[in-house]
Order: C-alpha cells, then sequence, then structure tokens
C-alpha cells in the first residue's frame, strides 16, 4: 500500500481515478492455451505472482494486470486459472468481470475446460467477449481455420455467438494490433459499472502489508468507499476504518464498482477474513445459509439433477456446500429451469438478482446455475403453490427495486416497519428507499401508522380485516352465548405487530364494526348471544335470586338445577351475564348482582369514613352478610382499589 497521504499525493490520486475506467476484463478458457501469455503481450504484465505458478508455468490462482486504452485510462484484467482442479478460483474471478476473452489454442483446439468455462461465463450472466485462438504460429492456415471453425460450433447458442474471433501469436505479435483494436473499442461500447448505491465487494485477496496491516482486495460491485470510511466484513461481522486504497498499483480516492481495488482497513485481523467473504457499507446487508433461486440445469448434462443433492454453490468469490431443493418436482432435467432452495453449511452474503453457479459435490463438474431471488426465512416445502406464486413475485422484482421493496414489506405479514429497517433489509440506501417507499405511500399500497410512523402494508391490513372478522365468526360459532372475545385471543390469531393490531382495532372500531370494552375485550357489532328458551329462562332466573339476597347470592347450579341444564350451558351463561356487565365474579362460583357491588361499595365507603377502619366481622354486620361472603368481597375491594388491608383490618385506600 501507498504511505500516507500528503495534499500533494491526494491531488494525484484524484488524477489517477479519473484515468480509471470501471469495466473489468477477464480471461476464460482451457489450460496451457495461453491465457497468461496473451495479458502480459496486451499488457507488459505477468499475472502469475505465486512462485509455484512461476515454477510450474501454469496458473492456479486469480491474477491480476492493467490494460491501458487512449488517454492512459487503465481497464484491470483478471487471469483465471485453466486447470479443472482450481475452477472455483476461476468463478472467484469470473464473477467481477464485464468483458472476457475465451481464449482456445490453435494447435489443440476447443478442450473440457473451454466448454466448462463458456458454462460458466453464460450461467453468470456475462454478456460480452471476443473469441481468441492463440498459438496461430504453431499450426498451418488449414489447421487454423479448422481451430476457428471449432470455436464458433462451440460458442453457438451462447452469449458469444456473434463475438468476433481474432487469430493471434502471444511470441510473434501477429493478430494482437488486431485484437486490441477491436477490445478498445468494445471498452468504450459497454456499459461501466454504476457506482451508485451502497457499497459491496466480494473479497477475492487477503493478506497484511507491513506497516499498514490487513489490505482486503476485490471488485466492487456496487457503490464506493472512500478513505475515512466505515465497513463490515461479513459475516464475520467486524468493522473497521478504511485507512487507504489502491486500485491498479497506484494510490486512489476511492474503491468503486468495476473497478479492482486495494483496501487498507483498520481494526480487523486478517487472519480472520478468507475469500468468500464481503466488504459491505454496514447494517445494510445481511449473511444467510438459506436462500431462493431460479435454477437453470445445463442442457448438455448427462443426467438430470435430484431433490436433495448435494452441491458446490459458487455466488460472488464464495464456495460453500450445501443441499439443492426442489420446489417444484423431484428432479430437474437437462436444459430444464425451476425455482429452488439452497441450504448451505455456511452462510453467504447475497442480494437478489444475484448471479450463482451450482457444481457437484462429486464428481466435480459444473451443472446448472442461476439468478437468487431473495434469502429464506424459513425452509420451503415442495409442491405448495403459495410458494411458487411467491417467488414468481420476487423474480418479477429483481428489476424494479420499488416492487422489491412493497414484496418485502408484504412478504412480512401483518407487521410494521420503520423506514429504516425496510432499507437495510432491501440492501438500498436510505435515500434511495426513502424515495421509493413515498411513492408507495401516495399510491396508497402503504400507509403510516397513527402510533409511531411505522409503515403498513395496506394490502395485508385488508387482508387483516378480512381475518379478523373471519376469527370472529369461528369465536362465536363455537361461543354463540358468549357476547365478549377477549382482544388477546384475536391477537394471537393474527399473530400481528402490536402497532398494527392497534391500528386495526382502531379502523374497526371507526367503522362501527367493534368497540372495545374495558381495555381487554372485544364486542362485534354482527354477534348477539344466541340462548334457547330454556337459557333464557335462567339467565332471568339467576339476575332475579341475585337481586333478591343481594349479600348472599345463591350459587348458579342451585337455579340451574331447576333448568336441567348442563355444566357447560351454565358456565356460558353465568359468563354472559359478566360480560354484559349485571354480575361480578368475586370467586370461584360467587357472584354478585353488579347493583349489589354498588351498594356495598357505598355502604362500606360510608362506614369507613366514619370509623376509620373495620374488621371482616365489622363488614360482615354492615351488609348482613356471612363470612362466606364477606372475606372473597373485601378481597375483591382491596384488589378494586377500594380499601386496603393492615393487619385485621382494612382502611380506606389513600387515592393516588
Amino acid at each position: 500500500m501507498a504511505k500516507s497521504k500528503t495534499p500533494d499525493s491526494v491531488q494525484a490520486g484524484a488524477s489517477e481515478a479519473q484515468k480509471i475506467h470501471n469495466i473489468i476484463l477477464g480471461t476464460a478458457g482451457h489450460i496451457d492455451h495461453g491465457k497468461t501469455a496473451l495479458i502480459e503481450r496486451l499488457t507488459g504484465i505477468n499475472a502469475d505472482r505465486l512462485p509455484e505458478e512461476k515454477d510450474r508455468g501454469m496458473t492456479i490462482d486469480l491474477g491480476f494486470a492493467r490494460y491501458e486504452i487512449e488517454g492512459g485510462r487503465r481497464v484491470g484484467i483478471i487471469d483465471v486459472p485453466g486447470h479443472e482442479r482450481f475452477i472455483k478460483n476461476m468463478v472467484a474471478g469470473a464473477s467481477g468481470i464485464d468483458i472476457v476473452l475465451l481464449v482456445v489454442a490453435a494447435d489443440d483446439g476447443v478442450m473440457p475446460q473451454t466448454r466448462e468455462h463458456l458454462e460458466i461465463m453464460s450461467l453468470l450472466g456475462i454478456k460480452h467477449g471476443i473469441v481468441v485462438v492463440t498459438k496461430k504460429d504453431l499450426v498451418s492456415e488449414d489447421l487454423l481455420e479448422l481451430a476457428v471453425e471449432d470455436v464458433r460450433e462451440t460458442v453457438e447458442g451462447t452469449f458469444l455467438e456473434t463475438a468476433r474471433v481474432v487469430t493471434v501469436s502471444s511470441i510473434s505479435g501477429e493478430g494482437i494490433e488486431e485484437l486490441r483494436g477491436i477490445l478498445n473499442s468494445m471498452i468504450e461500447d459497454v456499459p461501466r459499472r454504476k457506482t451508485e448505491g451502497l457499497f459491496r465487494m466480494p473479497i477475492q485477496r487477503v493478506f497484511s502489508s507491513k506497516g499498514f496491516g490487513t489490505v482486503l482486495t476485490g471488485v466492487p460491485v456496487s457503490g464506493s468507499a472512500i478513505p475515512g470510511d466505515t465497513l463490515e466484513v461479513l459475516p464475520l461481522g467486524k468493522s473497521g476504518r478504511v485507512r487507504s486504497i489502491q486500485a491498479y498499483m497506484s494510490a486512489a480516492e476511492k474503491a468503486q464498482a468495476g473497478q479492482s481495488s486495494a483496501v487498507n482497513v483498520s481494526d480487523i485481523d486478517y487472519k480472520e477474513v478468507h475469500r468468500g467473504m464481503v466488504l459491505t457499507t454496514p447494517e445494510f446487508f445481511r449473511s444467510s445459509s438459506m436462500l431462493e433461486a431460479k435454477l437453470s440445469c445445463l442442457a448438455n448434462n448427462t443426467r438430470a439433477l435430484r431433490h436433495l443433492s448435494r452441491v458446490r454453490f459458487h455466488c460472488g468469490t464464495a464456495e460453500v456446500l450445501g443441499t439443492l431443493y426442489l420446489l417444484e418436482a423431484r428432479a430437474i432435467e437437462p436444459g430444464q429451469t425451476m425455482f429452488v432452495q439452497l441450504r448451505l453449511e455456511e452462510p453467504v452474503v447475497t442480494v437478489p438478482g444475484d448471479r450463482f453457479v451450482l457444481r457437484l459435490h462429486s464428481p466435480m463438474i459444473t451443472v446448472g446455475g442461476g439468478e437468487i431471488i431473495d434469502q429464506s426465512r424459513w425452509r420451503l416445502k415442495q409442491g405448495k403453490d403459495f410458494v411458487i406464486e411467491s417467488l414468481k413475485d420476487k423474480e418479477i422484482a429483481l428489476d424494479s427495486p420499488q416492487k422489491r421493496l412493497l414484496i418485502l414489506i408484504n412478504d412480512r405479514g401483518f407487521d410494521a416497519f420503520p423506514e429504516d429497517q425496510i432499507a437495510r433489509e432491501s440492501g438500498l440506501s436510505l435515500e434511495e428507499s426513502h424515495v421509493l417507499l413515498q411513492d408507495l405511500l401516495d399510491q396508497g399500497q402503504l400507509f403510516n401508522s397513527s402510533r409511531q410512523g411505522l409503515l403498513i402494508s395496506r394490502q395485508r391490513f385488508d387482508e387483516a380485516l378480512t381475518q379478523a372478522h373471519n376469527s370472529a365468526k369461528e369465536f362465536f360459532r363455537k361461543n354463540p352465548r358468549r357476547l365478549l372475545m377477549q382482544k388477546i385471543s384475536l391477537r394471537n390469531d393474527l399473530k400481528s405487530h402490536d402497532v398494527f393490531f392497534q391500528d386495526l382495532l382502531a379502523t374497526l372500531e371507526k367503522d362501527k364494526k367493534l368497540r372495545v370494552v374495558r381495555g381487554e375485550h372485544l364486542q362485534w357489532a354482527f354477534h348477539t348471544p344466541k340462548l334457547s328458551q330454556a337459557e333464557s329462562k335462567f339467565r332471568k332466573s339467576f339476575l332475579a335470586a341475585l337481586e333478591a339476597t343481594p349479600f348472599t347470592p345463591p350459587g348458579a347450579n342451585e337455579i340451574a338445577a331447576e333448568e336441567n341444564l348442563t355444566p357447560a350451558q351454565v358456565e356460558s351463561i353465568v359468563s354472559l351475564l359478566v360480560e354484559e356487565g349485571l354480575t361480578v365474579k368475586i370467586a370461584n362460583g360467587i357472584f354478585f348482582h353488579t347493583g349489589a357491588i354498588n351498594d356495598a361499595k357505598e355502604r362500606l365507603r360510608a362506614h369507613l369514613k366514619k370509623a376509620g377502619s373495620m374488621t371482616a366481622s365489622e363488614a360482615k354486620n354492615v351488609l348482613q352478610s356471612s363470612r362466606k361472603y364477606m372475606i372473597p368481597l373485601l378481597e375483591y375491594f382491596d384488589q378494586e382499589g377500594l380499601t386496603v388491608r393492615r393487619g385485621d383490618v382494612r382502611e380506606l385506600r389513600e387515592p393516588s
């Protein structure tokens, strides 16, 4: 890393940054077909950096170089290994490529890794490239023509079908200038990576630089970062401050999408970081070991991919073992596409729209790949229509951040969200999500809670209104003699966020669908208790008996014996009288008429104001009751806050 910047070096860094064209080139092709030699001829840089690579003359890991175009502007090149044993390194490099140079040696022709690399590039969604036939100096014109024809047949039906084919010799330099001209033109035409949004850089290399500490390298896929920023390594979960940045061996003012970067960070031990982790803007990205995806099975596979297959998942620079869960069938045939869930052995950082590659656990061959749709919050079951419909909606929303926000909110059901949480879960910046959410509010697809400024889905809110009504109907179907439904019972049925639930009740009250009774119960407008003739008679008789002997009330079963009612009927009618406010339950089996409670309260209050205190025996005399009723009645008044017990006497409770 460069030393700490002086004002002059800061200016130099800015100048260098202006010369960087944020597009990445990359190689692909079979081992020993001349990828590294081609890069050295184009750039003057040997991308093999490991001693073992130089000794064996074989690329093992990713190599890096810079390529200059008109005006001194620089473009990064990633050289990938061609040997089948290093495919995981190849995929780690290919994930950051915008333009690929598919290299085929004229003396060898198309080989297994030529085809596999081409498949991987296609699965990763790369759209631009050039086919380079190398080593033309080693073959005759006829053999060179055959090699070119072989390549054209191989790329037929792929993104390289219409690509230019250039024949070159990296030894003599023949064809290099033609290649350079085509490449320079393509670099100008290919859209640059967008540098807006949140910073995310899959980590390719990690090392410690003497005097600087941990250095993380890679190609950012979104956003930018500058010295002084705090960044987080996921799924490690540790953050550090950016000390300095280099791009293509020079100090840079920022690391940004499409630009191979080396970021020097403090407070993170390089020994804890490895390829496959991601350097990100803190708090906006999450790691997960369960992913929802659309998988395409390669058409040239020799057999179908089975449900529960063990696979190697490649995304960004990560390679993780996992299990493939097919959601629409027990197998996916070659050439088919299907929704799947990937359950991985380690968490990875992804966002919707990321491309991935699947290889079998054994034998290690590439079998398919596709696009990440979402991270999963739960295990998905096979053959469920609602699961497939949800994934279809999410797939449609991949190209629309606003739809993705709405799906994210709807997917959480009867919940309420603060804006910053929605932004974090969506992977969008606060500024971008705020604009999109405001538009959804204006459209009426969301609304602000009246309580805490949380956002609620209008669709889910309307569904909750219907579900609440249905839940109440079911409750009263089972309890036809009840007047009230407990609020907590409805809340449990809906499994909703408290703010969402309170807004729901407020809306139902406003629309006169229900009223809240005594804070904990709900009386629904559509329901009236239904009593049989015998039940109505018992209700009337029990009330009359309670009024007749207000302070020595009879038990319900005594009155019910004459009506031949079941214990369940008796219990429900007694509960109804309490809900109606006509009776008060003092203790198990003891009910007072509400009028008697009010009368007793006034008599005891008057006595206490005069006497100051009273015993249970004195209270019994005041009401002409018995100890059987008096003790539970006094305890009831203690709980209600009328009296306070001090030893054997009670006094009026002082107002608080």
